[in-house]
Formats: C-alpha cells, sequence, structure tokens
C-alpha cells in the first residue's frame, strides 16, 4: 500500500495536537464486563485520502473503520474478520475487513454515493450519533450485515448474517447492526458507538469508537447501569477533536462501573497489496490479456486496489518483461 499524502497545513497543525491514535482495552464491574475504546483520527483521514472521499462518504466508510478496528480486540494471531453490509439504498453497500494487529482496510460499493446528506452528515458537527441511525436507513435502506471470521487455525471462514435494523428499538445504524449480530449470533449482549467530528470546511477533526460486551455470569443490574452510562456519554469524535485522551474519556465516563485498564493496542489503516503482488496477479491471468496490454497499450497501465485505494502504474517496458517471463 502507498499512503496518499494529507496535503492539508491546518488539519496536520490538529495531529500535532492530538493524541495518538490507538486502543485501550478495559474491563468494567471487577470483571464483568469488557470493552475498547479507539482513536481514530489520523487512521479516517489517511483512509480519505487514499479513497479520495467527500465529507459524507468519509463519514459512511469513517465509521465503519472505527467500529472494525475495534474488533480486531476480539481476535489473536493471524486470524482476521471482515463485515460487508449489502442494502437497497443509494449507498448499496460497503466491505471491511480488520487483522487481529489492528489494520483495517475496506471499501464502499458506491462513491460517490448519490445522496443529498444534508445537515446530519454535513461539516462542522458530530456524525455518528444523533441523525446518524436515520442517516443510515436512508443510505443504505433493507439489506442485510455479512460479518465473517477467518481462523488461520481452522481454515475455513464462519459467517453470519443480520438484517439491517434488526435490534428492536435500536433505531438502526451499523452500530446497532454490529449488536444485533453478537446478540443473535453469537449470544453476547454489546453495544457500539462510533463517531466523527468535522469541522465548517469539512475536514475530519475528531474520531472515535467504543464498545462494551457483557461476559457469560455478569450481573444484571451491572448491565443496565452500564447501558444507562452509554445514554449519556458524551460524542466521541468531538471529544477526540478537543484533545481528550482514552484514558480521560474511561475515567471520567465510565468512571462509577469501576473500569480497569487492561492494555493498549495499534489501529491503523494498512493494507496488505503491494506492486509485486499486483504484478504476480498480471502473470497469473489470462496471457491474452498480459499480451496486449504489453503491446497495444495503454501504457502505463494501471492496477488499483480497492481495498485501499492505492493504484499502480506498469510501463510498456515492465508489461513486455512479465509476458516474457510467463
Amino acid at each position: 500500500m502507498v499512503l496518499s499524502p494529507i496535503d492539508d497545513p491546518a488539519l496536520e497543525a490538529r495531529f500535532a495536537a492530538l493524541p495518538p491514535d490507538g486502543m485501550t482495552l478495559f474491563s468494567l464491574g471487577r470483571g464483568s464486563l469488557r470493552g475498547a475504546l479507539l482513536h481514530g483520527t489520523r487512521m479516517v483521514n489517511f483512509m480519505r485520502a487514499n479513497h479520495g472521499l467527500g465529507p459524507l462518504e468519509t463519514l459512511v466508510l469513517g465509521r465503519a473503520y472505527l467500529l472494525a478496528g475495534l474488533l480486531s480486540a476480539t481476535i489473536k494471531g493471524e486470524d482476521r474478520l471482515a463485515f460487508r453490509v449489502d442494502g437497497e439504498g443509494p449507498a448499496e453497500g460497503l466491505s471491511v475487513e480488520v487483522q487481529a494487529d489492528g489494520s483495517v482496510r475496506g471499501y464502499l460499493l458506491v462513491d460517490p454515493i448519490p445522496f443529498e446528506a444534508g445537515p446530519a452528515a454535513g461539516p462542522g458537527g458530530e456524525a455518528g450519533g444523533g441523525e446518524a441511525p436515520e442517516l443510515w436507513r436512508r443510505l443504505f435502506g433493507r439489506g442485510a450485515l455479512t460479518m465473517t471470521r477467518f481462523s488461520a487455525a481452522k481454515g475455513t471462514p464462519f459467517s453470519g448474517t443480520v438484517a439491517i435494523g434488526a435490534e428492536p428499538g435500536a433505531g438502526g445504524g451499523l452500530a446497532a447492526d454490529l449488536a444485533a449480530y453478537y446478540l443473535r449470533s453469537e449470544q453476547t449482549r454489546s453495544a457500539f458507538d462510533a463517531g466523527i467530528e468535522f469541522d465548517r470546511s469539512g475536514r475530519a477533526i475528531g474520531a472515535g469508537a467504543l464498545y462494551i460486551q457483557a461476559l457469560p455470569g455478569a450481573d444484571e443490574a451491572l448491565v443496565e447501569a452500564a447501558e444507562r452510562s452509554l445514554a449519556g456519554l458524551p460524542p466521541l469524535g468531538l471529544w477526540f477533536s478537543e484533545g481528550g485522551t482514552r484514558d480521560g474519556f474511561i475515567a471520567e465516563c465510565l468512571g462509577p462501573l469501576e473500569p480497569e485498564r487492561l492494555g493498549e493496542k495499534r489501529v491503523a489503516f494498512n493494507c496488505g497489496c503491494s506492486r509485486e503482488r499486483f504484478a504476480a496477479f498480471l502473470q497469473a491471468g489470462k496471457r491474452e490479456l498480459l499480451r496486449d496490454l504489453a503491446e497495444k497499450g495503454p501504457w502505463p497501465a494501471e492496477a488499483a486496489c480497492h481495498n485501499c485505494g492505492t493504484v499502480y502504474r506498469f510501463p510498456r517496458d515492465e508489461l513486455l518483461a512479465l509476458r516474457d517471463a510467463t
């Protein structure tokens, strides 16, 4: 993967004033619940630059990246996890993947999204709570969320699917759909939240996400107390845009639930694609296609990674060498 430059001095100055991206793992209620809090302002902006996204597209794919980053806390080793949304609305869907090391990549099925977002996703405010569930319904309509786990040990992927908006009374939104998946497919009570703060110029100046899951045997009163606390939390994007830290959020907002810090994890926009891999794909494909590219052009030939937006260019002499080596 090749990272595109941010090329925005004002945004780079903001980065310098913000705490680093990353994820803090914690427990609540003396181990009855587990959770993770993610700060991903830089991740969202690098994703935006590589994919060349507008504010609405940054909101939609950025929230998916943030929530996927949280899920890296639920897998280990060489395992990876992916979720895909397929809907009947103008956005159509998205696909995001995360590895256990916190590397996140993914793409929108439609870009740009043919939709007038209005104030819910416009510049100059938190986009992730409040109006976001209604926006999600308008963008995706009816559809399904499919979660797939890839286990290095088992080899065979496992997939489960829930309908979009399946969680009763949740009001919709990707966070609620993930909670519905964990409740129905894994019998785990979970709560997710994610938010992105935009300034009036459309810059994504703060981004974060949170999840809390009840462990087996968790006290019902504690679970209810956690649900009440979640309902009153400050917007995550706003918190991080103002320089708030993960430790500060946990102490200030979750303090009554007796949080215990368990560790830190890296989370970042990262894709395993490379120029060498795309060259190997060209050689492994139809020989006629490679011959036509080498002999007839256009030159340079371009190959784009849909997961990260990187474009690899192959000049004629390199295509001829690949042809001759096949």
